[in-house]
Protein backbone atom coordinates (compact mmCIF):
# COMPACT_ATOMS: atom_id res chain seq x y z
CA UNK A 1 0.00 0.00 0.00
CA UNK A 2 2.05 3.80 -1.07
CA UNK A 3 1.58 5.82 1.91
CA UNK A 4 -0.86 8.16 0.28
CA UNK A 5 -3.41 5.56 0.15
CA UNK A 6 -2.75 4.64 3.31
CA UNK A 7 -2.42 8.70 4.67
CA UNK A 8 -6.34 8.81 3.07
CA UNK A 9 -7.13 5.45 4.58
CA UNK A 10 -6.33 6.56 8.32
CA UNK A 11 -7.84 9.84 7.61
CA UNK A 12 -11.28 8.84 6.49
CA UNK A 13 -11.01 5.84 9.83
CA UNK A 14 -10.36 8.38 12.31
CA UNK A 15 -12.34 11.45 11.37
CA UNK A 16 -15.56 9.11 10.91
CA UNK A 17 -14.89 7.62 14.26
CA UNK A 18 -14.09 10.92 16.16
CA UNK A 19 -16.85 12.56 14.36
CA UNK A 20 -19.71 10.01 15.25
CA UNK A 21 -23.23 10.71 14.25
CA UNK A 22 -24.96 13.00 16.38
CA UNK A 23 -23.14 15.79 16.15
CA UNK A 24 -24.61 19.35 14.32
CA UNK A 25 -24.70 18.02 10.56
CA UNK A 26 -23.86 21.71 8.93
CA UNK A 27 -20.73 21.62 11.35
CA UNK A 28 -19.54 17.86 10.59
CA UNK A 29 -20.19 18.58 6.84
CA UNK A 30 -17.74 21.98 6.98
CA UNK A 31 -15.41 19.51 8.72
CA UNK A 32 -15.57 17.23 6.15
CA UNK A 33 -15.04 19.94 3.25
CA UNK A 34 -12.04 21.09 5.07
CA UNK A 35 -10.39 17.72 5.67
CA UNK A 36 -11.84 15.95 2.06
CA UNK A 37 -11.60 18.67 -0.54
CA UNK A 38 -8.08 17.67 -2.09
CA UNK A 39 -4.53 18.15 -1.02
CA UNK A 40 -1.62 16.12 -1.35
CA UNK A 41 -1.01 14.89 2.36
CA UNK A 42 2.33 15.38 2.52
CA UNK A 43 2.80 15.51 6.18
CA UNK A 44 1.05 11.90 6.90
CA UNK A 45 2.87 10.89 4.32
CA UNK A 46 6.57 11.99 6.04
CA UNK A 47 5.36 10.90 9.52
CA UNK A 48 4.70 7.20 7.48
CA UNK A 49 7.62 7.60 5.97
CA UNK A 50 10.26 8.02 9.09
CA UNK A 51 8.41 5.51 11.11
CA UNK A 52 8.51 2.95 8.25
CA UNK A 53 12.87 3.75 8.34
CA UNK A 54 12.60 2.98 12.41
CA UNK A 55 10.27 -0.65 12.36
CA UNK A 56 6.68 1.35 12.31
CA UNK A 57 6.15 -1.14 15.13
CA UNK A 58 3.43 0.70 16.37
CA UNK A 59 0.98 1.67 12.78
CA UNK A 60 -2.02 2.31 14.60
CA UNK A 61 0.11 4.84 16.73
CA UNK A 62 1.62 6.33 13.47
CA UNK A 63 -1.59 6.71 11.72
CA UNK A 64 -3.45 8.65 14.63
CA UNK A 65 0.16 10.76 14.61
CA UNK A 66 -0.54 11.50 10.95
CA UNK A 67 -3.83 12.03 10.76
CA UNK A 68 -3.67 14.61 13.91
CA UNK A 69 -1.07 16.53 12.44
CA UNK A 70 -2.86 16.36 9.30
CA UNK A 71 -6.03 17.33 10.93
CA UNK A 72 -3.98 20.40 13.29
CA UNK A 73 -2.25 21.50 9.08
CA UNK A 74 -5.99 21.46 7.61
CA UNK A 75 -7.56 23.26 10.65
CA UNK A 76 -4.82 26.41 9.50
CA UNK A 77 -6.01 26.35 6.59
CA UNK A 78 -9.71 26.94 7.17
CA UNK A 79 -8.34 29.87 9.59
CA UNK A 80 -5.96 30.94 7.13
CA UNK A 81 -8.63 31.71 4.17
CA UNK A 82 -11.24 33.72 6.31
CA UNK A 83 -12.01 37.25 6.00
CA UNK A 84 -9.90 37.88 9.21
CA UNK A 85 -6.40 36.88 7.28
CA UNK A 86 -6.51 36.06 3.85
CA UNK A 87 -10.29 36.21 2.52
CA UNK A 88 -9.67 33.46 -0.14
CA UNK A 89 -13.01 32.31 -2.21
CA UNK A 90 -11.38 28.97 -2.97
CA UNK A 91 -8.89 26.15 -1.54
CA UNK A 92 -7.36 23.61 -4.27
CA UNK A 93 -10.08 24.48 -6.30
CA UNK A 94 -12.85 24.11 -3.99
CA UNK A 95 -14.94 26.95 -2.59
CA UNK A 96 -13.46 27.65 1.09
CA UNK A 97 -15.19 26.82 4.41
CA UNK A 98 -16.21 30.00 5.25
CA UNK A 99 -17.61 30.60 1.28
CA UNK A 100 -19.28 27.15 1.29
CA UNK A 101 -20.88 27.13 5.00
CA UNK A 102 -20.20 30.51 6.32
CA UNK A 103 -18.35 32.29 8.40
CA UNK A 104 -19.42 31.20 11.81
CA UNK A 105 -19.32 27.73 10.56
CA UNK A 106 -16.17 28.14 9.25
CA UNK A 107 -14.58 29.46 12.54
CA UNK A 108 -16.07 25.95 14.20
CA UNK A 109 -14.87 23.67 11.92
CA UNK A 110 -11.39 24.71 12.06
CA UNK A 111 -11.83 24.77 15.86
CA UNK A 112 -13.56 21.01 15.84
CA UNK A 113 -10.64 20.10 13.80
CA UNK A 114 -7.83 20.98 16.66
CA UNK A 115 -10.10 18.99 19.06
CA UNK A 116 -10.15 15.93 16.70
CA UNK A 117 -6.82 16.13 15.99
CA UNK A 118 -6.46 15.79 20.34
CA UNK A 119 -8.89 13.55 20.07
CA UNK A 120 -7.38 11.18 17.57
CA UNK A 121 -3.61 11.08 18.75
CA UNK A 122 -5.02 10.37 22.56
CA UNK A 123 -7.22 7.36 21.93
CA UNK A 124 -4.22 5.93 20.19
CA UNK A 125 -1.97 6.81 22.43
CA UNK A 126 -3.72 5.00 25.26
CA UNK A 127 -2.21 1.79 24.30
CA UNK A 128 1.02 3.49 24.45
CA UNK A 129 1.30 5.85 27.37
CA UNK A 130 5.18 6.00 27.00
CA UNK A 131 4.75 7.40 23.36
CA UNK A 132 1.71 9.46 23.94
CA UNK A 133 2.92 12.18 25.96
CA UNK A 134 6.11 12.91 23.65
CA UNK A 135 3.84 12.92 20.85
CA UNK A 136 1.69 15.56 21.94
CA UNK A 137 4.46 17.54 23.04
CA UNK A 138 5.79 17.72 19.52
CA UNK A 139 2.85 18.51 17.97
CA UNK A 140 1.45 21.42 20.09
CA UNK A 141 5.66 22.44 19.89
CA UNK A 142 4.93 22.40 15.61
CA UNK A 143 1.48 23.89 16.38
CA UNK A 144 1.66 26.57 19.32
CA UNK A 145 3.69 29.75 20.98
CA UNK A 146 6.78 30.72 20.32
CA UNK A 147 7.52 28.80 16.78
CA UNK A 148 4.57 26.62 15.63
CA UNK A 149 1.63 27.17 12.46
CA UNK A 150 -0.29 29.55 15.13
CA UNK A 151 2.77 31.75 15.58
CA UNK A 152 3.64 31.97 12.08
CA UNK A 153 0.04 33.08 11.10
CA UNK A 154 0.04 36.06 13.96
CA UNK A 155 3.47 37.29 12.56
CA UNK A 156 1.01 38.42 9.87
CA UNK A 157 -0.20 40.86 12.15
CA UNK A 158 2.92 42.44 13.11
CA UNK A 159 4.61 45.29 11.95
CA UNK A 160 7.81 43.98 11.28
CA UNK A 161 8.43 40.32 10.80
CA UNK A 162 11.73 38.03 9.81
CA UNK A 163 10.71 36.45 6.74
CA UNK A 164 12.96 33.33 7.41
CA UNK A 165 11.47 33.26 11.02
CA UNK A 166 8.00 33.27 9.60
CA UNK A 167 7.98 31.02 7.02
CA UNK A 168 9.67 28.23 9.57
CA UNK A 169 6.89 29.18 11.82
CA UNK A 170 4.03 28.99 9.62
CA UNK A 171 4.92 26.58 7.07
CA UNK A 172 8.20 24.59 8.19
CA UNK A 173 7.17 23.70 12.15
CA UNK A 174 4.82 21.27 11.13
CA UNK A 175 7.26 19.38 8.54
CA UNK A 176 9.70 18.89 11.81
CA UNK A 177 6.74 17.76 13.58
CA UNK A 178 6.05 15.21 11.14
CA UNK A 179 9.04 13.57 10.55
CA UNK A 180 9.75 13.53 14.87
CA UNK A 181 6.48 12.13 15.08
CA UNK A 182 7.72 9.40 12.75
CA UNK A 183 10.39 8.45 14.80
CA UNK A 184 8.73 8.93 18.49
CA UNK A 185 5.35 6.52 17.05
CA UNK A 186 8.19 4.27 17.39
CA UNK A 187 9.85 4.83 20.70
CA UNK A 188 12.73 6.39 18.58
CA UNK A 189 14.52 9.80 19.92
CA UNK A 190 13.18 12.40 17.10
CA UNK A 191 16.16 14.43 17.03
CA UNK A 192 17.74 12.97 14.51
CA UNK A 193 15.29 13.40 12.38
CA UNK A 194 14.37 17.35 12.82
CA UNK A 195 16.83 18.22 10.56
CA UNK A 196 15.08 16.55 7.52
CA UNK A 197 11.98 18.58 8.37
CA UNK A 198 13.42 21.97 8.86
CA UNK A 199 15.44 21.32 5.32
CA UNK A 200 11.92 20.39 3.60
Amino acid sequence: MSLLVRAEQALSTHFEQAAGTEGPPRLVAAMRHAVFGGGARIRPQLCMAVAAACGDDAPALTNAAAVALELMHCASLVHDDMPAFDNADTRRGLPTVHKAFSEPLALLAGDGLIVMAYRVLLQAGAQRPDRLIQLMDNMTTGVGLPHGIVAGQAWECETSADLGQYQRAKTGALFVSATCAGALSCGHEPEPWAPLGNYL
